[in-house]
């Protein structure tokens, strides 16, 4: 099943490379590190998060 980045939207080809947040967000590596810092649940900059969901 092909899983699309919920950060970028691109397809990620590889189940390996998805990365799940406790946010609920899926991701591929480089978008996840980019994520954590405003993930709503546990980031350092949440508000940035909450309003981009």
């Amino acid at each position: 099943m092909e899983t699309k980045c919920t950060l970028c939207r691109h397809t990620i080809p590889d189940r390996s490379l998805q990365r799940w947040c406790a946010c609920g967000w899926c991701m591929d590596p480089n978008c996840d590190r980019n994520h954590r810092s405003f993930c709503p649940v546990h980031g350092s900059e949440r508000w940035i998060g909450a309003v981009e969901l």
